[in-house]
């Protein structure tokens, strides 16, 4: 029998991660480590003035530590990270002096420190500043480094080439080892979808509904961007230039051999790029922006949390709003850009085939031909902060969607437009949530771009936000209930997210709405093309999940609970049988392609799922996890001959409760 195997296995490889965890606890990081950690981070979350209080309470740690003889990072090396610090916050004389303190200790950093020093302070201040002394306090074994002089910087040789893009250039990393069985209790083949005995790698069914809303990736992915980045001012003043080739490795896809390399490496988000500032800071953030996507527009996209976006081209994944797309869809943006607000209008292009009519070469016949052709989408929107608390969105779009191809309505328009709108409410401290999956990717050397973010817990601070979204789309398709005339079928959908974050606690509640054709909108329709007729009856979807978890700094553990409700969306008809008595058939429609047949006069009903997880930071860039899932599901079926009669099929409803164990162990740079 399979099932005592696949429990044990499950539950030895969780017991194995946390006596590693245990193991590896007991040792106590050098003096200074954990304040430089959080101070890191913080800089990495853009906090620049959090980071260097952190920076400077790790600094006075690790000299206190050192002077006694206890381990100790060296000081010299958080002093030119603070140094940095202070330079990122417009205090150059200070982070100069600091420099200096890093040069006069002869450490590993010290000819950098150099450099730094007298880039800040600028050729005439470097000037004026006397040579330095040898011997002194600052040279002393143990003494602390005084803040020196430079020498005189000698006069400035003839400008150097750019240095050329490198190739190797790789961001946004994420590899994952993960094992585990996502339902213990059936035998293969007792349920739907199939379940293996425990394994490595990954499950479509490790993903709730309710996990990572927004983004299209569930988190336990192997794959990595190659980004090929340039940057450089314009030949007019004010402009900047730059531009990004990104390529997305899917390592995962690709070790599958199926031979479709166009799963495992394409296009994600290349760019070229133009700012023109109208102001005179060379990091200012006002000006107008224009950027061009040579190869695909999946990241540019209507709507804001990416569960609920419309808009986007990634036919692989039915997120496209071109049905039957051939190849991929360029465009462009056109932006003005504020502080405070930005504005925006663009379009892409995509090849559809469809039907067109042409005169045979020769005579006045009439022919039709099916090709592939131009179909234009045009968006706009833009967004402002209103105050410190509130922020505004709202944008709209209309798309091209070849024509149709059935008899009575062949060769007019397919056609969506709609619009999106979100209000956010939040305190100073928070940003506004964006998806990374709508970022621009950049490998800026002077300007890292941190894609993962370790998150920064800060006792006694509390931060919060609150939004409210909603899309209203509407699709021309066939009229289903009228031969020859077409129709606007409405799309909708709408979500509600509340996140917390007081100390080490974190907490968030989502509710999300959307009705049928919103499920389909990419399809379109329930059946494609058409309207949904006027005797089926519908229901919309509706879901809600909550989640809480909480960091025990000293152990750099996280455990956290999450839970959600999900009403499904149905399509449902009713007709008569032979014996003329009413019978009911629904369909459960999950997602594009994903659908469960109920038995006749069976309804849907809520689907439940919950899951416990532990957590473990190793690392910046590594941590391990071990969870255990639940679902139950009362809308999956099989077909099974009916044993009374032996030759009629029936819908049969399996087992519901599934129960799942699993551990991971990832790596992010």
């Amino acid at each position: 029998m399979k099932r005592a195997p696949r429990r044990h296995l499950a539950a030895a490889a969780a017991s194995a991660v946390l006596l590693f965890t245990g193991a590896v606890l007991a040792q106590e990081p050098p003096a200074g480590a954990a304040e430089r950690d959080k101070a890191r981070a913080a800089l990495a979350s853009g906090d620049v003035a959090g980071a260097c209080g952190l920076f400077e309470q790790s600094h006075k740690a690790a000299v206190e530590a050192a002077a006694a003889g206890r381990p100790a990072v060296p000081p010299d090396e958080i002093l030119f990270d603070l140094a940095d610090c202070h330079g990122k916050q417009n205090k150059p004389t200070l982070a100069a002096a600091e420099f200096d303190q890093v040069a006069a200790a002869n450490g590993p950093k010290a000819a950098e420190a150099k450099e730094r020093a007298a880039a800040l302070r600028g050729p005439a201040q470097a000037a004026a500043q006397p040579a330095p002394e040898q011997g002194g306090l600052g040279n002393q074994p143990g003494a602390p480094a005084q803040a020196l002089a430079v020498p005189v910087a000698p006069p400035p040789g003839p400008p150097k080439e750019e240095s050329p893009t490198r190739v190797g250039d790789f961001m946004d990393t994420r590899l994952t080892w993960t094992f585990g069985d996502d339902d213990v209790i059936h035998q293969t083949g007792q349920a739907q979808p199939l379940s293996p005995d425990a394994s490595i790698g990954d499950r479509k069914q490790y993903r709730l509904f309710f996990d990572n809303l927004n983004s299209r990736f569930g988190g336990r992915e192997n794959l990595t961007h190659l980004a090929l980045y340039k940057k450089m001012p314009g030949f007019i003043k004010r402009l900047d230039t730059e531009a990004s080739l990104v390529l997305r490795f899917d390592i995962g896809a690709l070790s599958k051999n199926t031979g479709n390399l166009n799963q495992a490496l394409y296009d994600s988000g290349s760019y070229i790029r133009a700012f023109y500032h109208l102001d005179d800071k060379p990091e200012g953030k006002s000006g107008l922006g224009l950027t061009l996507w040579p190869l695909d527009t999946d990241r540019f996209r209507l709507g804001y949390l990416y569960n609920i976006s419309w808009g986007g081209t990634n036919a692989s994944i039915n997120q496209s709003i071109f049905p039957r797309i051939v190849g991929s869809s360029p465009g462009a943006k056109l932006s003005f850009e504020d502080e405070k607000f930005n504005v925006f209008v663009g379009f892409k292009t995509a090849s559809i085939v469809q039907v067109e009519q042409t005169l045979t070469p020769g005579t006045s016949e009439v022919e039709e031909i099916r090709v592939g052709q131009t179909n234009f989408g045009f968006l706009g929107g833009g967004g402002v902060d209103v105050g410190d608390y509130v922020h505004l969105d709202a944008g709209g779009g209309y798309f091209q969607q070849g024509k149709f191809d059935l008899p009575d309505v062949k060769g007019e328009r397919v056609y969506t437009f709609g619009a999106s709108a979100r209000v956010v409410v939040h305190d100073k401290d928070s940003p506004v949530p964006q998806s990374i999956d709508f970022l621009l990717y950049r490998n800026d050397p002077n300007k890292p771009q941190i894609i993962f973010k370790p998150e920064v817990y800060t006792a006694g601070k509390t931060t919060w936000s609150a939004s409210l979204e909603g899309s209203n789309l509407w699709q021309n398709l066939k009229n289903f209930d009228e031969a020859g005339a077409t129709t606007l079928q409405q799309a909708r959908a709408a979500a509600i997210q509340a996140n917390l974050k007081s100390g080490f606690v974190r907490a968030s509640i989502t509710g999300i709405f959307r009705d049928l054709p919103f499920v389909l909108r990419n399809q379109p329709s329930f059946i494609p093309f058409q309207s949904l007729p006027t005797e089926a009856s519908t229901s919309n979807e509706l879901f809600f999940a909550a989640a809480a978890d909480y960091f025990i700094e000293a152990a750099h553990l996280t455990p956290g609970v999450g839970a959600g409700l999900q009403f499904p969306a149905t399509f449902k008809t009713t007709s008569n049988d032979i014996s003329s008595a009413p019978i009911e058939r629904t369909v459960v429609v999950r997602e594009q392609g994903n659908i469960a047949i109920l038995p006749v006069n069976a309804k849907a009903v809520p689907i439940f799922q919950a899951r416990v997880s532990l957590k473990w930071d190793i690392s910046k860039i590594l941590s391990a996890l071990v969870w255990a899932q639940f679902i139950h599901d009362n809308n999956g079926t099989f077909v099974e001959r009916d044993p009374n009669e032996g030759t009629v099929a029936l819908r049969t409803f399996i087992s519901p409760d599934f129960v799942g164990l699993g551990t991971s162990v990832q790596a992010r740079f």
